[in-house]
């Protein structure tokens, strides 16, 4: 059996890696396990952002995480899934360790790179065409976080298990429990990518809908109503996909419109209060410099 325990900093659990392989010895594509628990706050250099020669797949059992996945800073959760590819870097950006507990793996493919598919290798009977595709989207997501992701929560821990335990036949088992969790990831990301156009196509057609009259004054349940829901639900989409309720997004489309004109430099402030939607000069430009940080003027001078 293999187990941490560090009094001095408050960590506990499991972690094999390439100089302490241990059951991971007679699995070659699973490179690095680890299983650890902090009740106490810890630095430590080798959580600092790195890259690994293989999927890096970090979930968050409980606490806080500042993280960063190549430029992007993050946070992880709860019940959050990160995946990263073997290009790139992930890791906290101080190596600090908050309190809580935090599950990871690192699957070394037999090739994956940013210019070659993902070939995973003979140990698994995923079909060509599975791996490339599951390869394929992870590769296209530029920071990739699942959130409400628990249900990866049993392969962590029955890993952990199998491993800690080392009982005859247990390569199979983390073998097929590998592979179920990668069948698992690619239908999550498979489900994320459809629901990323979705929304897509729901913000393009309300833009549509808003620029064709900037000027009209626009009631939420109207809106709702054309896109076969109801006002809460609207709402909820709206604000889901870009971060403002309704009447705030439509306020920062007439903003948009607005800094394409003076950008155009055609017509004056007023002319483009009244055709960006705005009833007046004084609303515009009041507007405006609430969401822009400077006044139309001004802008148009330095444009």
């Amino acid at each position: 059996m293999h187990s941490i325990k560090d009094a001095q900093t408050g960590s506990s659990g499991v972690w094999w890696h390439k100089s302490d392989k241990g059951p991971l010895a007679d699995l070659p594509f699973l490179v690095q396990f680890g299983n650890m628990k902090f009740s106490k706050v810890k630095i430590d250099p080798t959580m600092k952002p790195h890259l690994n020669d293989g999927i890096e797949i970090h979930f968050v059992v409980s606490g806080k995480y500042n993280w960063a996945i190549d430029d992007e800073q993050i946070k992880l959760l709860p019940g959050n899934l990160s995946v990263t590819a073997p290009w790139q870097y992930n890791g906290s950006p101080s190596g600090k360790m908050e309190i809580g507990e935090i599950m990871w793996m690192v699957i070394k493919p037999k090739a994956y790179s940013q210019d070659s598919p993902l070939d995973l290798g003979k140990w698994t009977k995923l079909s060509a065409t599975f791996q490339n595709d599951l390869g394929a989207l992870i590769a296209n997501q530029k920071s990739l976080v699942l959130e409400k992701a628990n249900s990866f929560k049993t392969y962590f821990t029955t890993l952990a298990h199998e491993l800690t335990k080392h009982e005859k036949g247990y390569e199979i088992i983390v073998g097929n429990l590998i592979e179920n969790l990668l069948i698992d990831l690619y239908r999550y990301l498979l489900r994320n990518e459809k629901q990323i156009i979705e929304q897509d196509h729901f913000i393009d057609k309300l833009n549509q809908i808003v620029f064709k009259d900037l000027s009209k004054k626009w009631i939420i349940d109207d809106l709702a109503y054309m896109f076969g829901m109801g006002k809460t639900k609207f709402t909820y989409e709206v604000k889901k996909v870009t971060g403002y309720p309704p009447n705030s997004y439509i306020i920062n489309l007439k903003i948009e419109k607005a800094i394409e004109m003076l950008n155009e430099g055609q017509k004056s402030i007023s002319e483009i209060a009244y055709a960006s939607g705005f009833s007046s000069l004084q609303h515009f430009t009041s507007t405006f410099s609430q969401r822009i940080g400077v006044s139309p003027g001004k802008y148009k001078q330095s444009s």
